[in-house]
């Protein structure tokens, strides 16, 4: 059974084999090494020889073994197929072919301002990731033919698509080419001073507007005088679901032996 704490452990686990053998031994040979969990990436300028040992030494520790790829000008690493050519390194968005690509279903009760925001976000991840313009509208034409297979209105994804491309060029393009004007820092509120209303969300139920106008009708001028409340945000949230239920990603702690009391010093 996985629990959240196992990349943590797998991570903190092989660093020791990295910090004492692995980067001491071959670091002149590698100006760059990085790792998340069991995904390594880095530049390599030794020897076939020396590859050869170095691919022995990192798996001459615990009982798994790495798989490797050969020293090449193109490698997947992650989400990014990143390649050296005409001496430049460019990336390009790299997906498995078993990805499923399990979009939120139009019959899903989520807001529709959470799935414009959904769009934008992958939107602005393909724009990072791919150096050529092409590749990124590619990535485009794929998410819109991924959420048409879903189910969702041709006309409204291409609306959705194309609002979050002109909103990520009008970002990129004053980032290029203006000088951002400094704002002075306002003054943080406190958690006393704010007020968050938890609503789950349902598509048939009252609106967001519809809960602001009764809250600034009934309570907004009462709370600020009484209560001291300056800010007042009603955050959705989804109802439960059945992966909520039967998948609960909770440690068991024994009771007089948390883990927070080790940190107050309750505990040696």
């Amino acid at each position: 059974m996985c629990t959240l704490s196992d990349c943590m452990w797998a991570t903190a686990y092989f660093g020791v084999h990295e910090t004492t053998t692995l980067i001491p031994t071959y670091q002149l040979m590698m100006p760059l090494f990085r790792r998340f969990i069991d995904d390594i990436f880095g530049i390599w300028t030794g020897d076939d020889e020396s590859w050869e040992q170095f691919k022995r030494d990192t798996n001459n520790f615990g009982i798994l073994t790495w798989e490797f790829e050969e020293p090449s000008t193109t490698i997947n690493f992650l989400d990014l197929t990143i390649t050296i050519e005409s001496n430049m390194i460019t990336t390009k968005t790299y997906q498995k072919a078993l990805n499923l690509y399990q979009y939120i279903p139009p019959s899903s009760a989520h807001p529709i301002t959470m799935m414009r925001g959904i769009i934008y976000g992958l939107m602005r991840n393909y724009h990072r990731q791919n150096t050529k313009v092409k590749d990124y509208n590619k990535m485009a034409k794929k998410l819109f033919q991924r959420h048409v297979a879903r189910g969702w209105d041709p006309t409204l994804i291409k609306e959705y698509i194309l609002s979050a491309d002109i909103k990520i060029q009008a970002n990129n393009a004053t980032t290029q080419h203006t000088i951002q004007p400094t704002t002075p820092p306002t003054e943080q509120l406190s958690n006393k001073q704010r007020l968050f209303i938890h609503w789950d969300y349902h598509p048939n139920d009252i609106t967001r507007r519809h809960l602001r106008r009764i809250y600034n009708q009934h309570c907004d001028r009462t709370f600020k005088t009484q209560l001291g409340i300056e800010q007042t945000t009603i955050a959705y949230s989804r109802p439960k679901n059945i992966k909520d239920t039967i998948t609960k990603a909770k440690l068991h702690q024994a009771s007089g032996k948390e883990a927070s009391k080790y940190y107050l010093g309750e505990l040696s």
